[in-house]
């Protein structure tokens, strides 16, 4: 059971508080300024090279930066990403917790 708390510790506070609120909330709204209409790409692109220590998933992060980020631009709210973004993190916790369990 640690392991499972451990897990939603951790993506409590990277997904949510780290990843989310910092790409999402704070850089997406200050890059429109710097990129106009294409600052979405470039966030998903940050985000991807954020994820550089492990490099099999960077094309994926991006292209995962690119779901979480339209609609939070669109809608102008980090909640349609923090939403996407913690579905993740909510299978994998009842993964986690159907083998704890077994």
């Amino acid at each position: 059971m640690e392991c499972l708390g451990l897990f939603v510790l951790n993506a409590l506070f990277n997904t949510f508080l780290g990843e989310e609120l910092l790409f999402r909330g704070f850089l997406l709204p200050r890059m429109a300024g710097v990129f106009g209409k294409g600052d979405w790409v470039m966030n998903a692109l940050l985000f991807g090279l954020y994820h550089l220590h492990q490099p099999w998933g960077i094309i994926s992060d991006v292209i995962a930066g690119i779901v979480f980020a339209f609609p939070s631009r669109r809608f102008r709210s980090a909640w349609f990403g923090i939403v996407a973004h913690s579905g993740q993190s909510v299978y994998l916790a009842l993964l986690i917790l159907a083998l704890v369990l077994k």
